[in-house]
């Protein structure tokens, strides 16, 4: 008696734990957080506390984003588009440029290397389609500076791993074998006239390596925080906090 009486109890456990892990496991699917490729290099590195705000409570401080910045972003589109690799870098496998898929792109669901589900969407500047392959291009108006690979590695790397697990009806590009970003740094004006002139760029490809075990490391640690019970601390250098802060002070 006694011997089916526990037989009933662990049969009863065993169906309790497993309707626990349906619960818990439908509940993350839920409530995952999404993440945009761009928002690690100067949100999270920026400020986690303002990362933090901006994921788990909702609260974020918009500044607008200069209008110039998507004008010169489309007349480099436009220009580049259907155009070989060859005129970003010799050292490109031959393909073609693609840059008119303006459309928000959109993963599946991925998991951290704790099994924490988590989604990313963005848009791409541009890919180039090579015969068996394909590559994710950025351009970026900047400085012409190495240091740029560490600063957008996150970023390109995110796109990898987007295109390559897209949502259902998302644009899909695989493989992806090789990630860059193509820099513009103004140097001089030519040909300058009261209504008009041609400025000139220096350009430069830097390729960036995909490493699909470090970025899910990365965004391991930033779930990590945003799981967490502690908000994080302000950056000593976040203007945004300052800010709060400064307010806060004017109202007491």
């Amino acid at each position: 008696m006694y011997n089916d009486y526990q037989i009933v109890k662990n049969a009863y456990n065993e169906e309790k734990k497993k309707l626990f892990n349906l619960e818990r496991n439908f509940k993350l699917k839920q409530d995952y957080f999404n993440f945009s490729p761009s928002e690690f290099a100067f949100g999270f590195e920026g400020c986690q506390k303002c990362f933090y705000d901006r994921k788990v409570n909702k609260l974020e401080l918009k500044t607008a984003f200069p209008a110039i910045f998507s004008k010169i972003d489309l007349v480099h589109k436009h220009y580049y588009h259907n155009k070989s690799s060859k005129i970003i870098s010799e050292e490109l496998e031959d393909g073609v440029i693609f840059t008119d898929h303006n459309k928000m792109l959109k993963s599946d669901v991925l998991y951290d290397l704790k099994e924490r589900p988590f989604t990313m969407g963005g848009k791409i500047d541009a890919y180039i389609k090579h015969k068996n392959s394909f590559t994710i291009v950025d351009f970026k108006t900047t400085n012409i500076n190495e240091k740029k690979i560490d600063t957008y590695a996150t970023q390109l790397q995110s796109y990898a791993l987007m295109m390559e697990n897209p949502k259902s009806g998302s644009l899909k590009l695989e493989p992806v074998k090789k990630l860059g970003i193509f820099c513009f740094e103004p140097s001089s004006i030519k040909d300058a006239k009261s209504t008009d002139c041609n400025m000139v760029f220096n350009t430069k490809w830097f390729e960036i390596k995909r490493d699909d075990q470090s970025l899910l490391k990365y965004i391991t640690k930033i779930q990590d925080i945003l799981y967490a019970n502690d908000v994080p601390p302000s950056s000593s250098s976040c203007g945004t906090c300052k800010y709060r802060e400064e307010i806060s002070n004017a109202n007491r």
